[in-house]
């Protein structure tokens, strides 16, 4: 079966996202790419919960970050929850380390896709030294997103906002990814819970 993809970058499965956590060794890596996954938040914003814990309200299912982008369409916003993402932002916090640069867990992002066995994007030599997957440090946040949206085609506003994006943002890069429908199944049930 082929890649999704979303603006030329990667979008995961559940069964590849199954395959990449099997092959993480360092509970602290397995911590942060479960919160990346099931909050959506980008890299940078991780850092929020490092420095303040408090900015998780577990009873309410939500993390408030605050933006540092000037063109933000939101200066702070309350990213909702699935209960994996409780389970995730709990265990992130037990052990709350990120990587020293983008570009360094990008770099761990192909190494996991490589020991999983991931199958490399449709036209990649599987020999290439590169990045042959199409995975990027926004991968699990895109994913999150078209996984929210394939589960809770009702609530495409809430999942903007809680991604801090525009509806017209959403509409133009994830509403027309092709799931399967064993994939849709799993889906709903890895984001049970969000925004209940």
């Amino acid at each position: 079966m082929s890649a999704l993809i979303c603006n030329g970058q990667r979008v995961l499965t559940p069964d590849e996202v199954t395959a990449i956590q099997s092959v993480i060794t360092k509970p602290s890596s397995r911590a942060l790419f479960d919160l990346l996954l099931y909050t959506g938040l980008r890299l940078s914003e991780v850092k929020q919960i490092v420095d303040n814990p408090a900015i998780f309200d577990e009873k309410r299912k939500i993390i408030t970050i605050t933006s540092s982008k000037k063109e933000a369409t939101q200066k702070t916003r309350n990213v909702h929850l699935c209960d994996n993402g409780i389970t995730a932002v709990k265990a992130f916090i037990q052990n709350p380390q990120i990587p020293s640069s983008p570009s360094a867990w990008q770099m761990n992002l192909i190494r996991w896709c490589k020991s999983a066995r991931i199958e490399p994007l449709a036209g990649k030599d599987p020999l290439d030294t590169g990045n042959i997957f199409g995975i990027t440090v926004r991968t699990t946040r895109k994913t999150l997103e078209s996984w929210l949206l394939t589960a809770y085609p009702d609530r495409s506003v809430y999942v903007a906002l809680s991604q801090g994006h525009t509806v017209l943002v959403q509409l133009q890069h994830y509403l027309n990814l092709s799931y399967t429908e064993e994939e849709r199944a799993e889906i709903k049930e890895l984001v049970k819970g969000w925004c209940n």
